[in-house]
């Protein structure tokens, strides 16, 4: 492993590896912590998104709540607290939709995805670098949304069409 640039969340490793099939690569790697997010249904109809911008693509992005797992927390801790600080949610269940890898051509990334039951909407309490609105829509608006292209998240799209498949969900 050869660590060419450490940041405030991701590590980049550019080092020669050996594939399977005998030949050698350099491979660069963005070394990034295991995540979650969550689709949260409210009011049984409704779905939590959050419009936040994202400076990567210097534009607003309409996703699911979402963020890393911390040092020895559980995902299930940290679905709990990312809810509560993204967008105030308290929260009486949660259903894993997916999980797996976002981006393996380049990435270390692996993500717990859930659908969870809000039970209560309190005051969000995003960190300091988030910049972000809490948007309930209806279910049915946001499944338009992802036929439309509206929802650009791929994360928040797969949530969204899992959900809907599991709960026979016509539109």
């Amino acid at each position: 492993m050869v660590i060419v640039y450490s940041g405030r969340r991701i590590t980049l490793d550019v080092s020669k590896v050996m594939l399977p099939n005998g030949r050698e690569m350099n491979v660069e790697k963005i070394l990034f912590p295991r995540a979650i997010a969550a689709l949260p249904i409210y009011e049984d109809t409704k779905v939590i998104l959050l419009r936040q911008f994202r400076p990567a693509v210097n534009d607003y992005v309409l996703e699911i709540p979402a963020g890393v797992i911390e040092g020895n927390e559980s995902p299930e801790q940290a679905l709990v607290r990312e809810l509560n600080e993204e967008i105030g949610a308290e929260i009486d269940y949660f259903e894993k939709l997916f999980e797996g890898f976002t981006s393996p051509g380049y990435s270390t990334e692996y993500i717990l995805i859930y659908h969870t039951n809000v039970r209560k909407l309190g005051k969000p309490r995003p960190e300091p670098h988030e910049v972000i609105d809490r948007v309930v829509i209806d279910f049915r608006d946001a499944v338009n949304m992802v036929i439309n292209g509206s929802i650009r998240d791929a994360k928040t799209a797969l949530a969204i069409t899992l959900y809907m498949l599991k709960r026979g969900i016509k539109v």
